[in-house]
């Protein structure tokens, strides 16, 4: 069996700046969940969601009456979902799950070329400035503060030259935004089971694509048994639309 192991030190009262722990709202799509990010200079600094709830929606058009129904895949299960930030290896090592399946996959450190703005909102109580960036075939808005001095937001954005309090992409579908800000002074250590196997992010992709589709096959059979005619089935991705090798492909063809 395949598991995490999590040795929680318990902080105590004199905080210093050694180690931060951040908590996020998160929204994609229609999934929500809380995030916190956990930063340490002296050990591995890692980011961790875990699932509140979701919802599918029946959409219907006002021209034919015709209904759009999207189907949230997952489970209610509260699952956490981990990105750990190697930096010596320059990798990013995800857990995350397939139907209740753990599955380790690497991920390069990615590159991203965040343009600063002159433009600044506040936050809570910092200043903050807006960065755009594009990522994976999304554009992002991000509003950052250098007040707080890390390098890392949530989930896989990094090298901001502060803290991201906030980022969305141009849609709003993935939104992330702050809501805690501590310093602790014992680190959260986190531990994995050595011998799990560890694959590729485009094996991971491949494996996660394939139990999609069979789900939302299953999940159209239902609706094909009562008596509906379906015009067609369409699997948006999530937060990661276009990957690296696809780019590198459509160059050769």
């Amino acid at each position: 069996m395949k598991y995490i192991i999590l040795i929680l030190f318990l902080p105590i009262i004199c905080f210093s700046q050694n180690a931060y722990h951040f908590e996020y709202d998160v929204r994609l799509n229609s999934l929500e969940r809380k995030a916190h990010l956990n930063i340490s200079k002296e050990s591995t600094s890692f980011y961790y969601e875990v699932s509140e709830k979701s919802s599918s929606k029946n959409k219907k058009s006002e021209n034919d009456g015709n209904y759009e129904i999207q189907v949230v895949l997952g489970s209610n299960k509260k699952k956490e979902r981990y990105q750990i930030y190697e930096q010596k290896k320059d990798t990013i090592l995800n857990i995350d799950y397939l139907n209740d399946d753990i599955i380790y996959y690497y991920d390069k450190l990615p590159t991203q070329n965040w343009v600063v703005t002159t433009e600044t909102k506040k936050i809570s109580k910092y200043l903050c400035n807006k960065a755009e960036l594009s990522f994976r075939g999304r554009n992002y808005i991000a509003w950052f503060t250098t007040d707080i001095n890390v390098r890392y937001g949530p989930w896989k954005f990094i090298n901001t030259p502060g803290l991201i309090m906030q980022i969305y992409d141009e849609s709003k579908s993935f939104f992330w935004s702050i809501n805690k800000i501590e310093t602790i002074k014992q680190f959260n250590e986190l531990s994995i089971n050595n011998d799990s196997e560890i694959i590729s992010l485009k094996e991971f992709t491949e494996k996660k694509e394939k139990s999609n589709l069979e789900m939302v096959n299953r999940s159209m059979l239902r609706y094909q048994e009562r008596g509906l005619e379906l015009a067609k089935t369409e699997i948006n991705r999530g937060r990661e639309k276009t990957f690296e090798w696809e780019i590198e492909e459509t160059k050769k063809d």
